[in-house]
């Protein structure tokens, strides 16, 4: 990934997992290997686990 700066934004991060998932068996594993770029850039994960990311993007979904 080259412009890590779109992780910031929910939206942003929203996006770059779903283009993961089309690359990982498991939306899980598309998430994980997202956080663990997103560690790598800001020092900590964005969410606690999958589980409370779904909860928020699903809400956002719902919102549109």
């Amino acid at each position: 990934m080259k412009d890590k700066i779109i992780l910031i934004s929910a939206d942003g991060f929203v996006r770059e997992f779903w283009k993961r998932a089309k690359e990982h068996k498991t939306l899980i594993q598309a998430y994980e290997n997202l956080e663990k770029d997103y560690k790598e850039t800001f020092g900590k994960r964005r969410y606690s686990d999958y589980n409370s990311f779904r909860v928020c993007r699903d809400r956002k979904t719902k919102k549109q």
